[in-house]
């Protein structure tokens, strides 16, 4: 039979036709993606509590170097800002908001702008945040009262029947509540200030190493007839990646909050939790990430906030230790903890997991004990994280060099401490060079504490790095209000290497390594091949110049000296896994 046939018309209405399925169909299907897409994010949201703030008015002295909050206040001393926050959770999340935006804002923009470098296309950044939202879904509720009560009642605590605990959420919330929002990040401010709590947790999720630390504690010497006379001297160093022209803000915080021992934090605006920080009953802790393979149980909490409650709750070593060691940790890691009333500290290596496998004490026999970033007591010793650590990041160098610089301590002072925690040498005393990541003092630090936690005396360096001034704070007033104001303590100065002519070399270089950097972003090779040569004569030993170097004689097809800069690269800046195995790559290409 023939078939019909159609006019112009029809076929073009069957085509209409065509597409109009095509176009409901599309539409039904973008809608409930939509729909599907809005349900994932609202189930992964974390949601803070409805809380009601004082509205406080902020109020700014003649000097402008503070300003008042109700009964908190923020002011700058030298290169630090100090904060100081009273009463419930929800007024110190208030005040913290309120006090420390623009602090907050600094290290968030640099966050962002470091993410969005890691993550160059739109997808992979979405993919990570879509993953990211999943893991963390549900993860505020331990951050709740009544969970850490339930907590301790299930772990069988000793101190649970006495303690009150903080609810961190609610404060978390007024200080989200209290921050600016522009409305254009891709995370609601709590969610976002959450994960701040979680830094530890967060950067485990990169192979690269991105926070390192040293510690160490010395207490008086033992003897046949007992203890020398002597105090509890901390040290203790901390540094986060955020890029070689970035330093973020030094925040010493003041707590008195409602209920609780006040104590003193040394971190960075945003931070709820504790990383560095000592109470009015001496009892001092510090944390360094630490990285295993062991799953994490359900309910976890971020270790900052650990050890917060610590300081909050406890007066003893021992109920410091109980609280640690019944924690469900969201990661892994090495806390020191001193007594300064005691004499005595100790380095417990934490997993997330909670057994009598994974919480291990060490030191607490000894005169001097220290910590890195990997733990070293022999169930880890199998455990393939802890080890790669140790192996390929500065870890392990760091660890041997406090080992040289504490076999003898002898009669330990405050000074001693400053002097170690500025050791520019490396093993054997070896010059290592300026910015060499083996370093204790590797002009990259963040946060630099020495504490006599007998005396109750902080010292907190201003800056860069270890080099400036270490201000001294009075903690036995400031913390527990005892006698009258007491006249200044004596600081200890900056390292003379702040004013040397070796150190503006060292900053002139850097600058010099980023104009070749742009030199060569805009093909002109040549011309940045001289640049970074000039700053290869006044800091031979920057690890990123090295790399910059290797790609500009990988440019001019200069196979030799690329693969001589790129080696130089792998020495100077361990941990940086991905970067060291697109380096490696490199180098085959090359040759080998």
């Amino acid at each position: 039979m023939a078939r019909p046939f159609q006019t112009q018309a029809q076929e073009g209405r069957s085509v209409f036709a065509l597409l109009r399925v095509l176009a409901i169909v599309g539409g039904t299907f973008a809608v409930l993606l939509a729909l599907m897409y809005s349900g994932y994010v609202g189930y992964t949201a974390l949601e803070p509590e409805e809380v009601e703030s004082g509205q406080h008015e902020l109020v700014v002295d003649e000097s402008g170097r503070r300003v008042d909050y109700g009964r908190s206040w923020l002011a700058r001393r030298g290169g630090l800002w100090v904060m100081h926050f009273e009463g419930s959770p929800t007024d110190i999340g208030d005040a913290h908001g309120h006090l420390a935006g623009r602090l907050f804002r600094n290290i968030d923009t640099r966050v962002d702008a470091l993410l969005e470098q890691r993550y160059r296309g739109y997808i992979e950044s979405w993919a990570e945040l879509m993953l990211l939202r999943w893991d963390y879904r549900g993860a505020d509720a331990a951050l709740s009262a009544e969970h850490a009560a339930q907590a301790d009642r299930q772990n069988q605590a000793e101190h649970a029947d006495q303690a009150t605990h903080t609810d961190y959420r609610r404060e978390l919330s007024a200080l989200a509540a209290a921050l600016p929002d522009d409305g254009e990040g891709e995370l609601e401010p709590y969610h976002r200030l959450f994960l701040y709590q979680c830094l530890f947790d967060l950067t485990q999720r990169l192979q690269d190493v991105v926070i390192e630390g040293s510690m160490f504690a010395v207490a008086p010497r033992a003897t046949s007839g007992g203890v020398e006379a002597g105090n509890l001297v901390i040290g203790r160093t901390l540094s986060i990646d955020l890029g070689t022209d970035f330093e973020a803000d030094r925040v010493v915080a003041f707590y008195y909050p409602d209920g609780k021992y006040p104590f003193v934090s040394i971190g960075w605006a945003g931070l709820i939790g504790v990383v560095t920080g000592i109470n009015a009953r001496g009892i001092f802790v510090a944390a360094n990430p630490a990285r295993t393979d062991d799953a994490r149980e359900e309910d976890p909490i971020p270790l900052p906030l650990v050890l917060r409650r610590v300081l909050e709750e406890a007066d003893t070593l021992e109920q410091a230790v109980q609280i640690i060691e019944a924690a469900q940790l969201r990661t892994a890691g090495v806390v020191l903890i001193g007594d300064g009333v005691q004499r005595q500290a100790l380095v417990l290596e934490a997993t997330a997991r909670v057994d009598e496998d994974t919480r291990h004490i060490r030191g607490d026999d000894e005169q001097a004990v220290w910590a890195t970033d990997h733990m070293i007591r022999e169930v880890f010793e199998a455990d393939a994280h802890n080890e790669r650590i140790r192996r390929t990041t500065s870890s392990g160098y760091r660890y041997d060099r406090l080992a040289e610089l504490l076999a003898t301590p002898g009669n330990f002072a405050p000074e001693d401490a400053v002097a170690i925690l500025r050791d520019r040498r490396g093993l054997d005393n070896v010059e290592l060079g300026l910015g060499n990541r083996n370093a204790l003092e590797n002009l990259h630090t963040m946060q630099s504490v020495v504490v006599d936690a007998t005396s109750m005396v902080l010292w907190v360096a201003e800056g860069p790095s270890t080099l400036g001034r270490y201000r001294a704070f009075d903690l036995r007033y400031l913390l527990s209000r005892q006698g009258s104001r007491p006249a200044a303590l004596a600081d200890f100065p900056a390292d003379r290497l702040l004013y040397s002519e070796e150190y503006r070399d060292y900053q002139e270089a850097l600058e010099g390594l980023e104009y070749a950097r742009e030199l060569l972003s805009l093909d002109r090779p040549d011309e940045a091949l001289a640049a970074a040569r000039v700053s290869l004569a006044l800091a031979p030993d920057i690890g990123e110049l090295h790399r910059l170097l290797g790609d500009i004689e990988r440019e001019l097809d200069h196979a030799e000296q690329a693969k001589t800069h790129y080696r130089r690269y792998l020495e100077l800046i361990p941990g940086r896994q991905r970067d060291q195995e697109r380096v490696k790559g490199i180098i085959e290409e090359l040759g080998g």
